[in-house]
């Protein structure tokens, strides 16, 4: 995803949402180092532990993430990215394989909490309220860290 293809009231509510979530963890510059450290794990939504740590704090999830479905999830979004639909050219066997690991999904919600007491932490979701995959997550786990610069940097 690129970040000038979004329409600027995505933008908007990107640049907003994610400016308090990196407030809320100690600022701009402790949001990148937790992306960097993300990055630096090899598949990090696979954790028996349903977490995982970064230099300033913790993430935990709900639920365990198995390698089938994380590999799905990829494929899904990378599929999302190229085609603009889910569905599109799937038969009936790889759809239902999608909704099922929707499905799976959608309950896991996301904790982030700073090692300081001070600060808040932030949640989100893997899948959003219209069954689609959330924006904070692909940011956070899968979009290249220039992506959320340019959410942090925005200008309205």
């Amino acid at each position: 995803m690129k970040f000038k293809e979004l329409t600027p009231t995505t933008k908007k509510q990107l640049h907003n949402q994610l400016t308090k979530y990196a407030e809320n963890i100690g600022g701009k510059f402790s949001f990148l180092q937790m992306l960097e450290d993300i990055r630096s794990i090899k598949q990090p939504l696979i954790k028996k532990t349903a977490s995982l740590h970064y230099d300033s704090g913790k993430i935990y999830w709900n639920k365990n993430i198995f390698q089938d479905k994380s590999d799905l999830l990829y494929q899904t979004m990378k599929k999302i990215e190229i085609d603009g639909d889910i569905y599109k050219g799937l038969n009936e066997y790889k759809k239902k394989k999608v909704v099922n690991m929707l499905k799976a999904l959608k309950p896991i919600v996301f904790e982030v909490v700073p090692n300081d007491e001070n600060l808040e932490g932030f949640e989100f979701n893997l899948i959003d309220e219209n069954n689609e995959i959330d924006m904070i997550f692909k940011t956070i786990f899968f979009y290249n860290i220039g992506f959320a610069k340019d959410i942090l940097n925005y200008k309205q």
